[in-house]
């Protein structure tokens, strides 16, 4: 877990990314990030990781563009886990 206290730039920039990364001790090739703003994708891909994009944010799915899936809140990723990128990560798979 990060907060803004632990970086000195706010997303977009990948600094507190970059910081929670590290706490969770994750090779950046397993770790998916999820966001619900534009800023978030940004922060993800500028840190090298993969994200998935949630609508309940009120951004439109252009504006996350970048994110490996687009779900409309964590309750329909949950519904299609069987089918995102966690899952074909976790299955050894890339995402």
């Amino acid at each position: 877990m990060a907060s803004s206290d632990d970086a000195e730039r706010s997303k977009p920039d990948p600094d507190i990314v970059a910081v929670a990364i590290t706490r969770a001790n994750c090779p950046v090739a397993e770790t998916i990030m999820v966001g619900d703003t534009p800023y978030d994708v940004e922060a993800a891909l500028r840190a090298g990781i993969e994200i998935i994009g949630l609508r309940s944010g009120g951004w439109p799915d252009a504006e996350l563009r970048g994110a490996v899936a687009i779900y409309d809140d964590p309750a329909d990723l949950l519904d299609h886990y069987d089918v995102s990128a966690f899952r074909r990560l976790a299955a050894g798979r890339p995402v």
